[in-house]
């Protein structure tokens, strides 16, 4: 085969390369955080030697935004399952209790990139939190949505801010991470359930 030929086949390896990479940083800073995280683990976790990870990342630094970054898409990919199976024809009420088991499943058992981006961000560099602001800033911006969803179809209350009530949830529901082990005698799905029914009937318009 010519170079040109063999390039597809190199590259596909390196995205592989690159996938394990990801995968054992996402893990080894879900666990540690980002302070506590080290380069020489994350070539560890992905079987790989340290100096290696640089043929594929600048910096620890890279690793980690790429990690937040796919964090916020795995959220955004569990939320976005949930509400597709709930329906468009559900409330808004609804379609938010839906959101948030969703994203407390998903913040700790189902995504390790998003439970890193939790872990990490107060720790991470403010180059780093600044590069995450827009894919930030548009997350939360589908919370507001769903609750003034819900405001325009009459099942949550209008007297509250819908910006204020969706920031006020996203932190709620990162709180979980600080906390919930899957050792303990609380199931995720029951906590992430109770969580739901309790913040987001105290919303409902009847309440």
């Amino acid at each position: 085969m010519t170079p040109t030929q063999l390039a597809p086949d190199r590259i596909r390896k390196g995205e592989r390369t690159r996938t394990r990479i990801l995968d054992a940083a996402a893990d080894v800073l879900a666990r540690k955080g980002y302070a506590a995280a080290t380069l020489t683990e994350i070539a560890a976790v992905a079987k790989m030697q340290a100096g290696s990870l640089y043929y594929h990342f600048d910096s620890k630094d890279a690793i980690v935004e790429e990690v937040m970054r796919v964090g916020i898409d795995h959220a955004r990919d569990a939320i976005r399952a949930g509400l597709s199976a709930a329906g468009q024809d559900a409330s808004g009420h609804d379609r938010l209790t839906v959101a948030v088991v969703a994203y407390v499943t998903a913040i700790t058992i189902d995504s390790d990139f998003t439970q890193a981006n939790i872990r990490c961000f107060e720790e991470s560099p403010e180059a780093t939190r600044e590069h995450l602001a827009v894919a930030l800033r548009e997350f939360t911006n589908g919370w507001v949505r769903l609750v003034e969803s819900g405001q325009r179809d009459g099942s949550l209350r209008d007297d509250v801010e819908a910006r204020v009530i969706a920031r006020m949830t996203i932190a709620a529901m990162n709180s979980v991470v600080s906390w919930w082990r899957p050792d303990r005698e609380l199931d995720i799905d029951g906590v992430a359930h109770m969580f739901a029914t309790t913040m987001v009937d105290g919303l409902a318009s009847n309440a």
